[in-house]
């Protein structure tokens, strides 16, 4: 395990184990309809920005995708409010019954589950792109398994689009409120490592 893994789990260990979730907001690009996230179901949420938490200490926790690692994990930072930027709409979702039901309960613990590749850089030659170099392995935090005592959520840098193709390693995160879609998406069995925090 890497310096910077450690201080990745450090910071979400500190950040959420034993804390409860106040309240719930969505930041999506405003595309200027009425729809204000996309429900995939019931049990799917997709957003194609950020997920924020406001925790019982009161702090404002963004869940997003990023590059701490490489493009695209799972990040967060804290923020000091609830900014609003042009082009953003931030959407409360207090009264949505999945979010409803994990309100309060404590964050017991979490799961960083990994995802590996390679990456080779490519150079131009004439009209086509060779690779250059030796390949290097990448990985990144895909998936966070959120855990309220017997109750989980799943949280995945995954975009599930409308014709029916996904995209893992994408800038979107869809949240997974129960193991029927965690499975059908395969966000456990396809994990190279996890670690339990």
């Amino acid at each position: 395990m890497t310096d910077k893994e450690l201080k990745y789990y450090d910071r979400i260990n500190s950040t959420f184990i034993g804390r409860k979730i106040i309240e719930v907001f969505y930041e999506e690009l405003d595309y200027e309809t009425d729809s204000e996230y996309w429900e995939h179901s019931t049990d799917i949420h997709s957003v194609d920005m950020n997920v924020i938490l406001r925790l019982d200490n009161d702090e404002l926790i963004q869940i997003k995708w990023d590059n701490e690692f490489y493009c695209y994990g799972i990040g967060f930072e804290k923020l000091t409010e609830l900014d609003k930027r042009e082009g953003i709409k931030t959407i409360s979702l207090n009264e949505n019954a999945n979010w409803k039901n994990l309100t309060n309960k404590t964050i017991t613990e979490m799961i960083v589950f990994w995802d590996e590749s390679f990456s080779q850089e490519l150079h131009k030659v004439g009209n086509d792109f060779v690779p250059k170099g030796e390949k290097k392995k990448i990985t990144l935090p895909q998936t966070w398994q959120i855990e309220f005592g017997n109750e989980k959520i799943w949280i995945s840098a995954l975009e599930i689009k409308e014709n029916g193709t996904d995209s893992y390693w994408a800038d979107h995160l869809t949240i997974l409120f129960n193991n029927n879609g965690q499975e059908k998406y395969q966000l456990i069995k396809n994990a190279s490592t996890q670690q339990r925090l």
